[in-house]
């Protein structure tokens, strides 16, 4: 059986550590005037306006943050979580995250988790279960609603949907 080399055996070690490391809870820290997200530093943070928000989610004066990436096109200074006790986890498999995959808006923009949605924010409004509108779509769980009229669309309770014509659920058209 051959021995391993010194060399081969700190390679080994190497790999695991970042294998291991690879597997912990991914998350904010600030060292020596730094900003790192799951090890990796992030370049171009405000560091005296960095605020951990949760979730994956930070901001700084210039820039709101998923998961160390920059969302483009949010505005910091209107961005807001809600409150953490009231964070829904409503997927199409229905296995919670550990992010929030609500809905939230900013003045200009509406996402869902960390997808900006094709959405007017000015009359968005969320109706629970997964559902929204705004005056021309209905969506669930961030997705569009083929068919539904958002002008009559309401949340029934329990998954269910319905306009003047059709009944939903989860998203879809009954048949």
């Amino acid at each position: 059986m051959k021995e391993f080399t010194f060399l081969q055996k700190a390679l080994l070690l190497v790999a695991m550590m970042g294998w291991t490391m690879m597997g912990s809870a991914q998350r904010y820290e600030k060292d020596h005037g730094r900003v790192y997200f799951s090890y990796g530093i992030m370049e171009h943070v405000d560091m005296q306006s960095f605020v951990d928000l949760g979730g994956g989610y930070a901001k700084d004066r210039n820039n709101v943050y998923k998961d160390g990436r920059v969302l483009e096109y949010v505005d910091p200074s209107t961005f807001r979580l809600k409150d953490r006790s009231t964070w829904r986890h409503h997927e199409r498999n229905e296995e919670p995250e550990a992010a929030p995959r609500g809905y939230f808006k900013t003045n200009m923009n509406v996402y869902y988790g960390d997808r900006k949605l094709d959405a007017m924010a000015a009359n968005f409004v969320e109706l629970g279960g997964g559902y929204a509108k705004d005056a021309f779509n209905v969506y669930y769980c961030g997705e569009k609603v083929k068919g539904a009229m958002a002008a009559t669309f309401k949340y029934t309770g329990d998954g269910y949907g319905e306009d003047s014509f059709n009944a939903y659920y989860k998203g879809k058209k009954i048949e």
